[in-house]
């Protein structure tokens, strides 16, 4: 996002935001998949790993295609993007299908697994702009506090 003077936060993300999503995503998966089996029953838990694993596919294929995209030629992407999209939701579509025809869902457990990279994309980029925010908007005067000199810097906090 471009910012300006008067716009007091901006969003920047860097090279390796996608990876640390899908790590994140990862982990709170497996922390949430761990906790459910104490609180659902087995096909719940299920529903929720499989949900997570759906999400984490669909993300890293996600991820693939971009990286694709920004090194082949305009005239290329268009009919890739149209052929992985068309296997990619019909792998998807025979998954779903299959789960839900040969198991009991948890339907509440699985749109939780499906949801939960948006989940951790919302939190991490909420964060960093809260962040950014913050480091704006709190002033640090540069006087002596009690005898202590104070060193602040233009970044923030």
């Amino acid at each position: 996002m471009i910012t300006d003077d008067k716009t007091k936060y901006s969003l920047s993300l860097d090279d390796g935001f996608p990876d640390r999503v899908l790590k994140t995503s990862l982990y709170l998966s497996l922390m949430i998949i761990v906790c459910s089996l104490s609180y659902l029953s087995l096909m719940g838990t299920v529903s929720v790993a499989v949900g997570c694993f759906i999400s984490l596919i669909l993300y890293k294929m996600l991820w693939w295609m971009v990286q694709y995209a920004v090194r082949h030629k305009r005239s290329e992407i268009k009919g890739f993007f149209l052929k992985v999209s068309l296997v990619k939701y019909g792998i998807v579509g025979a998954m779903l299908l299959s789960f839900c025809l040969f198991c009991e869902v948890n339907v509440i457990a699985l749109a939780l697994g499906l949801g939960m990279v948006l989940i951790v994309l919302v939190m991490k980029i909420g964060s960093n702009l809260l962040v950014n925010y913050m480091n704006k908007s709190i002033k640090v005067s540069s006087q002596n506090i009690g005898g202590i000199p104070v060193n602040s810097s233009k970044k923030g906090v």
